[in-house]
């Protein structure tokens, strides 16, 4: 039982240091937060930041590299559903919404991991490394005359998808997932499909 309350209050103390430093980089570069400070609007103890981080350096590296194993986790979940389709390159809006449902779900079931990532990392790497890794792992699915087209196509797509997922996060994530998800599907499906009619 004991060890079962300490779970829970190290959680608890790592989710409101995260939530501070999210809170504290949207008002200063994180180079000038301290970590006196971020204890005061974390309101915890120095001893408990220094029992699960060295610095604020060392949060932050941990915060981005919890940030990278959410989104692997999602790239495996979402490469086992499109090796279930016959055809890649054919793709329809319901296999779409399948898969962007997926993210979305993932998005909001870690909202605050992806607020942080995308409200306060500004033209950072991080959403361009994840990007390219989902770009590498359909590439390999696809026959080589399809890549060109797909690149094309997710180079186009990728950026529509992070400003609207920026809007959602600012509006608290008040437009439904299912809605959203929706629409994306129909977006991308025109856009993937767009080249066969761009041939007539």
């Amino acid at each position: 039982m004991e060890d079962r309350r300490d779970d829970r209050r190290t959680r608890y103390s790592k989710m409101v240091i995260r939530d501070a430093l999210f809170e504290l980089m949207q008002e200063k570069d994180m180079n000038k937060i301290s970590v006196k400070e971020l204890c005061e609007r974390a309101d915890v103890n120095r001893s408990t930041f220094y029992s699960y981080y060295a610095d604020i350096s060392d949060l932050h590296k941990k915060i981005i590299k919890e940030f990278f194993a959410i989104q692997r986790a999602f790239i495996n979940r979402c490469m086992e559903t499109l090796d279930g389709k016959p055809d890649l390159t054919n793709l329809t809006v319901d296999d779409f919404y399948e898969v962007t449902l997926l993210y979305l779900t993932y998005v909001k079931d870690n909202k605050e991991m992806f607020r942080f990532i995308f409200l306060t990392q500004t033209n950072s790497p991080i959403q361009v490394s994840f990007d390219k890794v989902f770009y590498s792992e359909i590439t390999r699915r696809l026959p080589p005359n399809q890549k060109e087209i797909f690149r094309r196509s997710f180079t186009f797509t990728s950026g529509g998808t992070s400003a609207l997922f920026v809007r959602w996060i600012l509006e608290d994530f008040a437009t439904p997932v299912e809605s959203l998800a929706k629409s994306l599907a129909y977006y991308y499906n025109g856009v993937f499909n767009g080249h066969k009619f761009a041939r007539k």
